[in-house]
C-alpha cells in the first residue's frame, strides 16, 4: 500500500515559503521588535520592491527569456521622478511608467523581431539606460514630492502602504493571466512551436512580457523613490541579480512556460528577510552577495533535481 507524500506543490504553496518561514522565524528571534508596526513596515519596504522586481523577471522567464535591465529600469524611474516632479507633480509618475513601458517595448521588439536572445539585448539596454540615467542625474538628488514619501512609507490602515502597491500588481496579474494574452505568455514559453501552430503570436507574447516587466520595474522604482526621497542613477543595480535569484527560488523555469507570482513573492521574501538578518547582525554587504550567490546556486540545483525527477 502506497502512502501519499505531503506535497506543497499540490496545495499551491511554493517551496520557497519553507526557507522564507525559517529566515522569518530567525529574524524574529534575533530582533523581536520586527513584530512592531515600524519593524513590519521596514521589512515590507525592503521586500515589496524586491518582489516587484522578481515578478518582472518572472514574466519574462515565463516566455523563455531573461531581463538584465530591471535594475537599470528601477534607477531610471527614480531619476525621471526626481527630475520632473517639481514641474509636472504627480503626472511625473505617468511619465516614469510610460518611459519604463516604452523601454520594455524597445527591448522586447528587438528580441522578438530581430531574434536576438533576451539576455544579450537587455544587457546592452541596461548599459544604455544606466548611462542615460547618469547623464540626466550624475549625483543623487532631485525633488520628490513629500506626499509620495508619505504614501509609500505610511501605514494608516495598520498595514504598510507599500503592500498595497504589491496588491495592485497581483490583482492586475490575476486578471491578465486569465486573458488570451496571459494564456499566450505561458503557451509561448512552454512550447513556442506548438503555440505558433495554434495561432498564438510568440513575438507579441515576448513583447508583452517585456512591457509588463518594464511596468513592474517602474512601479518598484516609484516605491524606491518614495522611500529614499531622491533620484539615484545606480540605486537599482542590486535588483537585477535579486530578481533572478528570487525567480529561481520561486520555482519559475528558465525553460519557459512555468512561473507563479506567489512563488515570486516567496522568493523575494527569502531575500528581504535575509538582508534584514545580515543588517541586524552588522555584517558587511559583501556577505549579502555571498549569501545570495549560495541561495541562487542552491535554488538552481533544486530546480534541476525536480526537473530530473519529473522526467523519470
Amino acid at each position: 500500500m502506497k502512502t501519499k507524500r505531503f506535497n506543497l506543490k499540490r496545495l499551491g504553496i511554493p517551496y520557497a515559503f519553507i526557507p522564507a518561514a525559517f529566515f522569518l522565524g530567525a529574524n524574529i528571534i534575533l530582533n523581536p521588535r520586527m513584530l512592531s508596526l515600524r519593524g513590519m513596515n521596514i521589512l515590507a519596504l525592503q521586500t515589496v520592491t524586491v518582489a516587484l522586481a522578481v515578478m518582472a523577471q518572472t514574466m519574462v522567464v515565463i516566455v523563455r527569456e531573461l531581463d538584465m535591465s530591471i535594475g537599470a529600469m528601477v534607477s531610471m524611474t527614480t531619476v525621471i521622478l526626481a527630475s520632473t516632479m517639481g514641474t509636472f507633480h504627480w503626472f511625473s509618475i505617468v511619465i516614469a511608467l510610460s518611459a519604463a513601458a516604452a523601454l520594455g517595448f524597445f527591448s522586447g521588439a528587438i528580441v522578438a523581431w530581430v531574434k536576438i536572445p533576451g539576455i544579450v539585448v537587455t544587457l546592452a539596454s541596461s548599459m544604455l539606460i544606466g548611462g542615460l540615467a547618469l547623464v540626466i542625474m550624475p549625483e543623487p538628488g532631485g525633488n520628490i514630492d513629500d506626499l509620495l514619501g508619505d504614501l509609500v512609507n505610511g501605514q494608516p490602515l495598520l498595514i504598510p502602504n507599500s503592500l498595497l502597491f504589491l496588491l495592485v500588481a497581483l490583482v492586475m496579474w490575476k486578471y491578465v493571466k486569465n486573458t488570451r494574452l496571459g494564456i499566450s505568455l505561458f503557451a509561448s514559453g512552454g512550447n513556442p512551436f506548438s503555440a505558433y501552430a495554434s495561432g498564438v503570436s510568440v513575438a507579441n507574447a515576448k513583447i508583452a512580457a517585456y512591457v509588463g516587466s518594464g511596468l513592474l520595474a517602474g512601479l518598484a522604482g516609484i516605491i524606491v523613490a518614495g522611500k529614499t526621497m531622491t533620484g539615484d542613477a545606480t540605486i537599482g543595480d542590486p535588483y537585477t541579480l535579486n530578481s533572478i535569484t528570487g525567480t529561481v527560488l520561486g520555482g519559475a523555469s528558465f525553460m519557459g512556460g512555468i512561473g507563479t507570482m506567489r512563488g515570486a513573492i516567496a522568493g523575494a521574501l527569502v531575500i528581504g528577510v535575509l538582508v534584514n538578518i545580515l543588517f541586524f547582525l552588522g555584517l558587511s554587504s559583501h556577505y549579502q552577495n555571498i549569501a545570495e550567490g549560495l541561495i541562487l546556486l542552491a535554488a538552481v540545483l533544486i530546480g534541476l533535481s525536480r526537473r530530473s525527477e519529473g522526467q523519470r
